[in-house]
């Protein structure tokens, strides 16, 4: 018995790229969902196996249809009947009936036939515009896509495009860029990629994070030592310029491969691939200074105390963090928001910002104390805000030391549950400025020409709840 032959163009999983496969044969998708599915035919052998199979039997499907419809057959003469028995009964069984053939199963069939051609004609095309292979260009019916668009360059007012094949080096700096199958991504330089093909990229040093959506799936960064595959996630890859390679995952999955060596990381993963290519799991990566190229200095506040009760309660200082959804405590899910959907102040976006425990303000007793003090060091001169909640009253040293910008940013609050304070509530949170503000905070500034120390209480109280001010600052 003869071996049964293999099915061709098996279904693939994705949802999405499926739903985007038929749009295209049933000839409604966008061009610019076609420029994506295009990128995907390229890159996935397995989509383009798919896509020709199911043109095909979309089209044999049309053609067949047709056959239901049995035509109406004219009675037949004595002639005709007489020419037939002499043709004989064996040629009469041996012959094939034709059938007629709608013009709409014609158009079909051509549009099935179409598509498998376009689909050959486009991984010809792209192998044939791709450096490395000696052939002369063939001429393209319109434009190629480009693989990746880099915004922010110094002097250039739009992107600047680049294509599969082209390496991409960028100087000291931060850009961002867009690829033709969705994903968003955050470079440093000095960078220098190359873009093998729109789905794998060679990185050979600098910083990126890659936001990659669903139809992306299988986006790969290669450097030497390591292959990071997206299986849909964000995710980032650095390279020092001694080869040392990094990879952080801030949500999803990835799947990382050194040699032989393979792990699947999740969210907050954090791995080292030396030059000597063995993955060394990190106890700590900053997910916020991740892109900070080297020569960046450090924040502008470098420490932070206090006098609360709960000296272990952790703070962080987020580097340029202070953006719409930005966390406000250490331990709270509370975010900061523009108070009205204009957002927050322009002035205050992309500073750094001290995230502390909202717990500080409770005394040994677990009561709301009245005598918190928080202490801030600067590193260098700088201009700090100090954010304050409207329901609190303005002591003196506030209205001495500092400036009222006349400036308000809203809190929103999520929920909240704690054993050892008894606070427990339930809070529903909305993204973006204006949506759910809880709380309003007045912005105070003060300019320090020196740096040094700033002195920050005592804060006060008020029989009901209140919430502890925010410190953010810029260098001047």
């Amino acid at each position: 018995m003869n071996a049964r032959r293999n099915v061709q163009g098996k279904l693939i999983s994705n949802a999405v790229v499926l739903d985007l496969m038929d749009l295209c044969l049933t000839d409604r998708a966008s061009p610019e969902q076609w420029k994506t599915f295009s990128d995907l035919i390229v890159a996935q052998p397995e989509v383009r196996d798919c896509f020709a199979a199911q043109a095909k039997a979309s089209a044999r499907l049309a053609l067949i249809a047709q056959f239901d419809a049995v035509p109406e057959v004219a009675p037949q003469s004595q002639a005709e009947k007489a020419t037939l028995s002499l043709s004989g009964r064996k040629r009469l069984d041996r012959r094939i009936p034709i059938l007629p053939v709608s013009r709409g199963a014609w158009i079909a069939l051509a549009i099935g036939l179409a598509a498998v051609l376009i689909c050959c004609c486009t991984i010809v095309g792209y192998r044939w515009m791709t450096p490395g292979i000696n052939q002369q260009l063939i001429a393209a019916s319109g434009p190629v896509p480009p693989a990746v668009q880099v915004f922010g360059l110094s002097g250039e007012a739009g992107p600047r495009n680049f294509f599969g094949g082209d390496e991409i080096e960028l100087p000291l700096g931060k850009y961002k860029a867009k690829t033709s199958a969705g994903a968003q991504l955050q470079l440093t330089g000095p960078l220098r990629i190359r873009v093998v093909r729109p789905l794998h990229w060679r990185l050979y040093y600098g910083k990126l994070i890659a936001e990659v959506p669903s139809e992306g799936h299988g986006f790969t960064i290669q450097t030497d030592q390591a292959s990071v595959v997206d299986l849909g996630t964000k995710f980032g890859v650095a390279v020092d310029r001694k080869g040392d390679s990094k990879i952080i995952v801030y949500d999803g999955s990835v799947e990382l491969t050194s040699g032989s060596a393979r792990r699947n990381m999740a969210k907050g993963d954090a791995f080292a691939v030396p030059t000597t290519g063995k993955i060394e799991e990190l106890a700590f990566m900053d997910p916020i200074s991740f892109l900070e190229y080297s020569d960046i200095p450090l924040s502008v506040i470098s420490e932070v105390h206090h006098n609360g009760a709960d000296q272990e309660a952790t703070y962080q200082i987020m580097r340029g963090g202070f953006v719409e959804d930005a966390p406000a405590y250490t331990d709270r899910i509370h975010q900061w928001n523009g108070v009205l959907a204009s957002g927050l102040p322009p002035q205050l976006v992309g500073l750094d910002y001290v995230r502390m425990a909202n717990d500080w303000k409770f005394d040994d007793q677990l009561a709301l104390r009245e005598d918190l003090t928080i202490t801030y060091q600067f590193s260098r001169p700088a201009v700090a805000y100090l954010l304050v909640d409207e329901r609190l009253p303005k002591p003196e040293w506030l209205r001495r030391d500092f400036a009222d910008t006349g400036w308000l940013v809203g809190l929103d609050k999520g929920s909240h549950h704690d054993q050892e304070t008894k606070i427990n509530y339930e809070l529903e949170q909305a993204k973006g400025a204006g949506a759910s503000i809880d709380v309003v905070l007045r912005v105070w500034r003060v300019i320090l020409p020196q740096g040094g120390e700033l002195k920050v209480g005592p804060i006060g109280n008020r029989a009901d709840d209140w919430v502890l001010p925010c410190l953010v600052a810029r260098p001047i």
